[in-house]
């Protein structure tokens, strides 16, 4: 996916189809990030979380992964001066087999509409790369889609996204065609979901994932 054709008008877009609803699921847990010291953010996008973490965390060194040029010109330009030195963009595809991600170990993990662009066979490879990189105490961070169990909430998230994975295919190249079973992959590398919130007739999950500690 190349987001770099859209993304001076991304944010004007979001607003248009969902109001501050994504952006207040990015922003629903990052105090839990207030104490963290190395983060490490997959898919940025054009910096509204970083922006907001950084007013939060004022000490952590944090890899932001974005495969977008356009995005991280727009992302840079939210990073205050005083925290310039503690931030480190890649402009790296981490879907791509052959992609090396920064060393960790890294104390936290952030993905927000992350997944969702991914197709299953990427999203395993990613969440084994991402799971490799993260210690015991680790936290992960993410806010995703999702397709409610029945009823009209089900109908409604379903027209959706099958409208906006015809408009991200496109305008950007998208490949996947549907989510990918992020959770049972998580769930498969030893990581159980701790809170949750959703919006948007529960269309939109904001989400907290830390290892499982099963005896």
């Amino acid at each position: 996916m190349n987001a770099d054709p859209i993304a001076s008008a991304y944010r004007w877009l979001e607003y248009a189809a969902f109001g501050a609803a994504l952006e207040q699921a990015r922003f629903e847990f990052v105090p839990l990030a207030a104490d963290a010291r190395r983060i490490l953010i997959l898919g940025e996008g054009d910096g509204r979380f970083l922006a907001r973490l950084l007013e939060c965390n004022r000490h952590a060194s944090i890899a932001v992964i974005e495969s977008s040029a356009r995005m991280i010109e727009l992302a840079s330009k939210r990073v205050p001066a005083a925290d310039r030195a503690r931030i480190k963009f890649y402009h790296l595809d981490a879907a791509a087999a052959a992609c090396p991600l920064p060393d960790g170990p890294f104390d936290l993990a952030v993905t927000h509409f992350f997944f969702d662009i991914l197709e299953q066979g990427e999203a395993e490879a990613v969440i084994a790369k991402v799971n490799a990189l993260l210690g015991p105490e680790a936290c992960w961070l993410l806010s995703e889609f999702q397709i409610p169990a029945a009823g009209l909430r089900r109908l409604h998230a379903r027209l959706w996204l099958w409208s906006m994975y015809r408009f991200f295919q496109m305008t950007t190249g998208l490949r996947a065609s549907e989510l990918s079973p992020y959770r049972d992959l998580l769930a498969g590398c030893g990581w159980t979901e701790t809170e949750h919130r959703e919006r948007k007739l529960n269309f939109i999950r904001s989400q907290v994932w830390r290892r499982c500690r099963c005896s």
